[in-house]
Protein backbone atom coordinates (compact mmCIF):
# COMPACT_ATOMS: atom_id res chain seq x y z
CA UNK A 1 0.00 0.00 0.00
CA UNK A 2 1.24 3.50 -0.85
CA UNK A 3 2.44 5.32 2.29
CA UNK A 4 0.33 8.41 1.59
CA UNK A 5 -2.80 6.27 1.31
CA UNK A 6 -1.74 4.40 4.43
CA UNK A 7 -1.35 7.67 6.33
CA UNK A 8 -4.75 8.85 5.04
CA UNK A 9 -6.54 5.67 6.16
CA UNK A 10 -4.89 5.76 9.57
CA UNK A 11 -5.95 9.38 9.95
CA UNK A 12 -9.55 8.34 9.31
CA UNK A 13 -9.31 5.43 11.75
CA UNK A 14 -7.81 7.69 14.42
CA UNK A 15 -10.52 10.31 13.95
CA UNK A 16 -13.35 7.78 13.94
CA UNK A 17 -12.21 5.95 17.09
CA UNK A 18 -10.23 8.33 19.33
CA UNK A 19 -13.11 9.60 21.43
CA UNK A 20 -15.39 6.62 21.02
CA UNK A 21 -14.93 3.96 23.74
CA UNK A 22 -13.45 1.42 21.31
CA UNK A 23 -9.68 2.13 21.47
CA UNK A 24 -8.14 4.15 18.66
CA UNK A 25 -4.68 2.81 19.49
CA UNK A 26 -6.00 -0.74 19.26
CA UNK A 27 -7.54 -0.07 15.85
CA UNK A 28 -4.36 1.57 14.59
CA UNK A 29 -2.22 -1.30 15.89
CA UNK A 30 -4.56 -3.78 14.21
CA UNK A 31 -4.42 -1.88 10.92
CA UNK A 32 -0.63 -1.56 11.00
CA UNK A 33 -0.33 -5.29 11.75
CA UNK A 34 -1.79 -6.03 8.31
CA UNK A 35 -0.77 -2.84 6.49
CA UNK A 36 2.54 -1.44 7.79
CA UNK A 37 4.31 1.51 6.23
CA UNK A 38 6.73 0.32 3.57
CA UNK A 39 9.92 1.47 1.83
CA UNK A 40 10.56 4.34 4.21
CA UNK A 41 13.87 6.16 4.31
CA UNK A 42 13.97 5.66 8.10
CA UNK A 43 13.67 2.56 10.35
CA UNK A 44 10.19 1.12 9.90
CA UNK A 45 9.58 0.22 13.57
CA UNK A 46 10.53 3.69 14.80
CA UNK A 47 8.15 5.49 12.45
CA UNK A 48 5.29 3.09 13.21
CA UNK A 49 5.81 3.80 16.92
CA UNK A 50 5.78 7.54 16.32
CA UNK A 51 2.98 7.85 13.76
CA UNK A 52 0.15 6.03 15.54
CA UNK A 53 0.62 8.12 18.69
CA UNK A 54 1.50 11.50 17.20
CA UNK A 55 -1.55 11.79 14.91
CA UNK A 56 -3.68 11.83 18.05
CA UNK A 57 -2.69 15.49 18.32
CA UNK A 58 -5.00 16.23 15.41
CA UNK A 59 -7.92 14.69 17.27
CA UNK A 60 -7.00 16.65 20.40
CA UNK A 61 -7.04 19.90 18.48
CA UNK A 62 -10.61 19.20 17.40
CA UNK A 63 -11.62 19.04 21.09
CA UNK A 64 -9.90 22.35 21.76
CA UNK A 65 -11.72 23.99 18.84
CA UNK A 66 -15.12 22.52 19.69
CA UNK A 67 -14.88 23.30 23.40
CA UNK A 68 -12.83 26.49 23.26
CA UNK A 69 -15.52 28.55 25.01
CA UNK A 70 -15.73 26.06 27.87
CA UNK A 71 -11.96 25.73 28.25
CA UNK A 72 -11.30 29.46 28.01
CA UNK A 73 -14.25 30.35 30.25
CA UNK A 74 -13.12 28.00 33.00
CA UNK A 75 -9.54 29.25 32.69
CA UNK A 76 -10.63 32.86 33.20
CA UNK A 77 -12.74 31.84 36.20
CA UNK A 78 -9.83 29.85 37.66
CA UNK A 79 -7.50 32.86 37.34
CA UNK A 80 -10.08 35.16 38.88
CA UNK A 81 -10.55 32.75 41.77
CA UNK A 82 -6.78 32.54 42.25
CA UNK A 83 -6.54 36.34 42.47
CA UNK A 84 -9.57 36.42 44.79
CA UNK A 85 -11.63 38.34 42.25
CA UNK A 86 -14.50 35.85 42.61
CA UNK A 87 -15.68 33.24 45.06
CA UNK A 88 -16.91 30.99 42.25
CA UNK A 89 -14.68 27.88 42.32
CA UNK A 90 -16.12 26.32 39.14
CA UNK A 91 -13.16 27.08 36.88
CA UNK A 92 -10.61 26.25 39.57
CA UNK A 93 -12.35 22.94 40.31
CA UNK A 94 -12.53 22.12 36.60
CA UNK A 95 -8.78 22.36 36.08
CA UNK A 96 -8.02 20.78 39.45
CA UNK A 97 -10.12 17.78 38.41
CA UNK A 98 -8.16 17.53 35.17
CA UNK A 99 -4.85 17.66 37.04
CA UNK A 100 -5.99 14.96 39.45
CA UNK A 101 -7.30 12.87 36.56
CA UNK A 102 -4.07 12.87 34.53
CA UNK A 103 -1.45 12.40 37.25
CA UNK A 104 -1.84 8.59 37.73
CA UNK A 105 -1.50 7.72 34.03
CA UNK A 106 1.40 10.13 33.55
CA UNK A 107 3.29 8.58 36.47
CA UNK A 108 2.63 4.98 35.41
CA UNK A 109 3.32 5.82 31.77
CA UNK A 110 6.72 7.20 32.76
CA UNK A 111 7.56 4.28 35.06
CA UNK A 112 6.66 1.65 32.47
CA UNK A 113 7.63 3.56 29.33
CA UNK A 114 10.21 0.95 28.27
CA UNK A 115 7.66 -1.87 28.40
CA UNK A 116 4.99 0.25 26.72
CA UNK A 117 7.38 1.22 23.91
CA UNK A 118 7.89 -2.47 23.11
CA UNK A 119 4.33 -3.73 23.41
CA UNK A 120 3.54 -3.28 19.72
CA UNK A 121 6.34 -5.72 18.90
CA UNK A 122 4.99 -8.49 21.13
CA UNK A 123 4.06 -11.73 19.31
CA UNK A 124 0.83 -11.91 21.32
CA UNK A 125 -0.28 -8.35 20.47
CA UNK A 126 -3.45 -9.52 18.72
CA UNK A 127 -4.43 -11.61 21.74
CA UNK A 128 -3.92 -8.61 24.04
CA UNK A 129 -6.08 -6.47 21.76
CA UNK A 130 -8.79 -9.10 21.42
CA UNK A 131 -9.08 -9.79 25.15
CA UNK A 132 -9.07 -6.06 25.96
CA UNK A 133 -11.84 -5.36 23.47
CA UNK A 134 -13.91 -8.35 24.64
CA UNK A 135 -13.64 -7.75 28.39
CA UNK A 136 -14.12 -4.01 28.00
CA UNK A 137 -17.25 -4.59 25.97
CA UNK A 138 -18.79 -6.81 28.62
CA UNK A 139 -18.00 -4.29 31.37
CA UNK A 140 -19.47 -1.46 29.31
CA UNK A 141 -22.77 -3.29 28.80
CA UNK A 142 -23.02 -4.23 32.49
CA UNK A 143 -22.34 -0.66 33.64
CA UNK A 144 -24.75 0.88 31.14
CA UNK A 145 -27.59 -1.48 32.07
CA UNK A 146 -27.15 -0.46 35.70
CA UNK A 147 -27.08 3.28 35.01
CA UNK A 148 -29.73 3.86 32.35
CA UNK A 149 -31.64 6.22 34.66
CA UNK A 150 -29.88 9.60 34.47
CA UNK A 151 -32.39 11.63 36.47
CA UNK A 152 -29.86 12.17 39.27
CA UNK A 153 -26.53 12.18 37.43
CA UNK A 154 -23.57 13.25 39.57
CA UNK A 155 -21.15 15.96 38.55
CA UNK A 156 -17.40 15.38 38.32
CA UNK A 157 -15.91 16.26 41.70
CA UNK A 158 -12.70 15.55 43.59
CA UNK A 159 -13.65 11.94 44.37
CA UNK A 160 -14.82 11.18 40.82
CA UNK A 161 -11.65 12.70 39.33
CA UNK A 162 -9.44 10.50 41.53
CA UNK A 163 -11.29 7.30 40.66
CA UNK A 164 -11.47 8.07 36.95
CA UNK A 165 -7.81 9.07 36.96
CA UNK A 166 -6.65 5.80 38.46
CA UNK A 167 -8.89 3.61 36.31
CA UNK A 168 -7.71 5.50 33.22
CA UNK A 169 -4.35 3.78 33.77
CA UNK A 170 -5.82 0.55 32.39
CA UNK A 171 -5.78 2.32 29.02
CA UNK A 172 -2.02 1.79 28.93
CA UNK A 173 -2.97 -1.72 27.80
CA UNK A 174 -3.68 -1.62 24.02
CA UNK A 175 -7.32 -2.24 23.23
CA UNK A 176 -8.67 -1.14 26.60
CA UNK A 177 -9.32 2.41 25.31
CA UNK A 178 -8.65 5.54 27.32
CA UNK A 179 -12.14 6.79 26.45
CA UNK A 180 -13.74 3.54 27.58
CA UNK A 181 -11.77 3.45 30.85
CA UNK A 182 -12.76 7.00 31.74
CA UNK A 183 -16.36 6.75 30.57
CA UNK A 184 -17.03 3.38 32.23
CA UNK A 185 -15.49 4.52 35.53
CA UNK A 186 -17.42 7.81 35.49
CA UNK A 187 -20.66 6.02 34.62
CA UNK A 188 -20.05 3.54 37.46
CA UNK A 189 -19.93 6.53 39.82
CA UNK A 190 -23.28 7.75 38.48
CA UNK A 191 -22.06 10.55 36.21
CA UNK A 192 -24.29 11.31 33.22
CA UNK A 193 -23.40 10.14 29.71
CA UNK A 194 -22.74 13.69 28.55
CA UNK A 195 -20.51 14.64 31.48
CA UNK A 196 -18.68 11.31 31.34
CA UNK A 197 -17.90 11.75 27.65
CA UNK A 198 -16.87 15.40 27.97
CA UNK A 199 -14.61 14.74 30.95
CA UNK A 200 -12.98 12.01 28.86
CA UNK A 201 -12.47 14.56 26.05
CA UNK A 202 -10.87 17.09 28.39
CA UNK A 203 -8.57 14.52 30.00
CA UNK A 204 -7.34 13.57 26.53
CA UNK A 205 -5.91 17.03 25.85
CA UNK A 206 -2.95 16.88 28.28
CA UNK A 207 -2.54 13.08 28.25
CA UNK A 208 -2.37 12.61 24.49
CA UNK A 209 -0.48 15.86 23.91
CA UNK A 210 2.30 14.73 26.25
CA UNK A 211 2.32 11.24 24.72
CA UNK A 212 2.68 12.73 21.24
CA UNK A 213 5.48 15.06 22.34
CA UNK A 214 7.29 12.20 24.05
CA UNK A 215 7.20 10.07 20.90
CA UNK A 216 8.29 13.04 18.78
CA UNK A 217 11.28 13.66 21.05
CA UNK A 218 12.15 9.97 21.28
CA UNK A 219 12.18 9.58 17.49
CA UNK A 220 13.52 13.03 16.60
CA UNK A 221 16.40 11.38 14.73
CA UNK A 222 14.03 10.04 12.04
CA UNK A 223 12.35 13.37 11.29
CA UNK A 224 12.85 14.49 7.69
CA UNK A 225 10.72 15.87 4.86
CA UNK A 226 9.19 12.44 4.19
CA UNK A 227 8.26 11.53 7.77
CA UNK A 228 7.18 15.06 8.75
CA UNK A 229 4.96 15.21 5.67
CA UNK A 230 3.22 11.96 6.60
CA UNK A 231 2.82 13.03 10.25
CA UNK A 232 1.35 16.39 9.29
CA UNK A 233 -0.95 14.86 6.68
CA UNK A 234 -2.30 12.23 9.07
CA UNK A 235 -2.81 14.80 11.84
CA UNK A 236 -4.77 17.13 9.55
CA UNK A 237 -7.02 14.29 8.39
CA UNK A 238 -7.53 13.29 12.02
CA UNK A 239 -8.44 16.85 13.05
CA UNK A 240 -10.93 17.52 10.25
CA UNK A 241 -12.83 14.25 10.55
CA UNK A 242 -12.72 14.07 14.34
CA UNK A 243 -14.34 17.50 14.56
CA UNK A 244 -17.50 16.03 13.02
CA UNK A 245 -17.22 12.64 14.75
CA UNK A 246 -17.33 14.26 18.19
CA UNK A 247 -20.47 16.20 17.30
CA UNK A 248 -22.14 13.07 15.93
CA UNK A 249 -21.05 11.08 19.00
CA UNK A 250 -22.55 13.59 21.43
CA UNK A 251 -25.79 13.68 19.43
CA UNK A 252 -25.87 9.87 19.44
CA UNK A 253 -25.45 9.46 23.22
CA UNK A 254 -28.18 12.00 23.89
CA UNK A 255 -30.59 9.44 22.47
CA UNK A 256 -28.80 6.14 23.01
CA UNK A 257 -26.62 4.43 25.62
CA UNK A 258 -23.05 3.14 25.27
CA UNK A 259 -24.33 -0.45 24.96
CA UNK A 260 -23.90 -0.54 21.18
CA UNK A 261 -20.20 0.24 21.62
CA UNK A 262 -19.96 -2.63 24.08
CA UNK A 263 -21.49 -4.99 21.53
CA UNK A 264 -19.06 -3.77 18.87
CA UNK A 265 -16.12 -4.37 21.19
CA UNK A 266 -17.25 -7.92 21.96
CA UNK A 267 -17.69 -8.79 18.29
CA UNK A 268 -14.36 -7.27 17.27
CA UNK A 269 -12.56 -8.84 20.20
CA UNK A 270 -13.98 -12.26 19.39
CA UNK A 271 -12.86 -12.02 15.75
CA UNK A 272 -9.34 -10.91 16.70
CA UNK A 273 -8.96 -13.66 19.32
CA UNK A 274 -10.14 -16.30 16.85
CA UNK A 275 -7.72 -15.00 14.21
CA UNK A 276 -4.84 -15.14 16.71
CA UNK A 277 -5.69 -18.69 17.84
CA UNK A 278 -6.09 -19.79 14.23
CA UNK A 279 -2.58 -18.59 13.44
Amino acid sequence: MDNTLNAFLRGIIEAATEFLPVSSTGHLFLFSYFFPFQNLSVPHEAFEDLYDIFIQTGAILSVVVLYQKTLWGHLKMAVQYGFKQTRDKTGYQFYLNLLIGILPILVLGFVFKSQLDQIKMRPDLLLILGVSWFVGGILMIIVEKRHLDESHGKVIGFKEAIVVGFLQCFALIPGVSRSAATIISARTLGVSKKDSAEFSFFLAIPVLSLAGLYKLFKHRHILNSETMGLLLFGSIISFVICYFIIRLFMAFIRRRSFISFGVYRILLGTLVILYFLRG
